[in-house]
């Protein structure tokens, strides 16, 4: 089974600044780049593109991404139906794509898994705002109606079937309609799509917003940012760092730079913090930390607004923990000379207390599916202020002012082991719960 994908787009779609709706940039890329990245996402091997208009511009966006399925193909309005059948071979896969909307994953995941051979993605009427369904493609269907929700899933007999209304965006409602009244046609309603992610551990709404002007793709980046931001957050990064964040990133945004980049450079700035503290440059080194907590979260949603995701990004965890612990013992080195050996053993504890946390965490994680953090209200509320990174950088400051680092650095250490046993006996308490429940459940 060959999965092949239709975009079609270009021709009478322009903008006042003559513009393709699918060239229009959203959240760092084109949503033609956007569109390649999802297609290939779900093992789309070849995407056909139709279009009399901005051939060369297309071209470009084709060799500028990297994460595209193999074979891509520009054909124009009036010879796409004959390369279309040359290209159909009986166990096809099709997906049909609507030029100019930013389409949630999700929604391209429930049609790619649906079992039906054909599935039309439909939105309801009330399912997202007006504003947004303005230009979106009507359905009728018998006594439900709505709106083309943007993506469909033919067989090859089906778009055979219906391959001289598939090469214009006039004809695209007539074809809708026709593959609705296919024998192995299912409609899929987008509001029974399930809304939990796994990296929020919570329901997230949906994201599906149409571009029609330039202007659109900065609302479009807005919500690619508030969608990409993580749910729960301790103090600094949710009322702090957040609004800096969406800042930097609409920014990079526009320069041709990766998550990788940001993350190479945090860790630079990372170990230069390290040396100042060392080197007793403390509050230098402190507005070092701050700035390095704020791009801890910058590369992480750079990468999901721009589904850039390496295997590198997923281990900067190690490279900021590492980080973070050899900021206390760089503030102990700095201190030791007063204070003798009592330094170090505080940032001893503190380190120990912080990592055996982690692998209390970690193990509920891998035992219930859900983090310790995401569980009841309390759990949710204590995440604010619980130890770590960003709170004891932050709970430093006051003891900085007034020169007070010894001081400074006990105090985060006994909250450090305060977090640590607050969330063993959230975790024991939960553990005795999940068991309860398991036991009396019925068999």
């Amino acid at each position: 089974m060959t999965k092949k994908a239709l975009l079609i787009t270009g021709q009478e779609s322009e903008t006042i600044s003559t513009l393709a709706r699918n060239l229009i940039h959203a959240g760092g890329m084109s949503i033609f780049a956007r569109q390649m990245k999802q297609m290939k996402a779900i093992g789309v091997d070849e995407m056909h593109l139709v279009t009399d208009w901005f051939a060369r511009d297309f071209e470009k966006e084709i060799l500028g991404c990297r994460d595209r399925p193999e074979k891509i193909f520009i054909h124009n309005t009036k010879n796409a139906p004959l390369r279309l059948l040359e290209h159909n071979v009986d166990g096809n896969v099709w997906f049909l794509i609507e030029e100019g909307v930013i389409i949630d994953d999700r929604i391209i995941e429930q049609v790619d898994i649906h079992p039906s051979p054909t599935v039309i993605s439909l939105i309801g009427h009330n399912d997202f705002l007006q504003e947004r369904t303005a230009n979106a493609i009507a359905l009728q269907l018998d006594e439900q109606g709505g709106y083309f929700g943007s993506i469909a899933k033919l067989s090859s007999q089906t778009l055979s079937a219906n391959v001289r209304k598939l090469n214009s965006l006039d004809g695209l409602p007539n074809a809708l309609k026709a593959i609705m009244r296919a024998g192995d046609c299912i409609i899929l309603n987008v509001t029974g799509i399930p809304l939990f992610l796994d990296r929020e551990s919570q329901d997230v709404d949906l994201v599906w917003y149409p571009v029609i002007r330039r202007e659109d793709g900065d609302v479009a980046t807005g919500i690619l940012l508030e969608f990409s931001q993580k749910a729960f957050l301790d103090w600094p990064a949710r009322f702090i760092h957040r609004p800096v964040e969406n800042l930097v990133i609409r920014y990079l945004c526009k320069l041709p730079v990766s998550p990788n980049m940001v993350t190479l450079t945090n860790a630079v700035l990372g170990f230069y913090v390290m040396y100042l503290f060392a080197s007793n440059h403390m509050l230098p080194a402190l507005l070092g930390a701050y700035i390095f907590g704020i791009l801890s979260g910058v590369d992480g949603k750079l990468a999901r607004i721009k589904i850039s995701q390496t295997k590198i990004g997923s281990y900067e965890y190690l490279l900021t923990g590492f980080v973070e612990y050899g900021w206390y013992f760089a503030i102990a080195i700095s201190l030791g000379e007063v204070f003798g050996l009592a330094p170090y053993v505080m940032a001893t504890s503190l380190v120990l207390f912080q990592l055996a946390d982690n692998i209390q965490k970690r193990f509920f994680r891998q035992i219930t599916g859900m983090p310790l953090f995401a569980m009841e209200p309390f759990d949710r509320k204590f995440r604010l202020i619980a130890g770590g990174r960003n709170n004891h950088m932050w709970a430093l400051l006051p003891f900085a002012l007034f020169d007070q680092w010894f001081a400074g650095l006990g105090f985060i250490c006994i909250f450090a082991v305060i977090t640590f046993f607050v969330h063993q006996a959230r975790l024991v308490y939960h553990l005795k719960n999940t068991v309860k429940l398991t036991v009396s459940k019925p068999r």
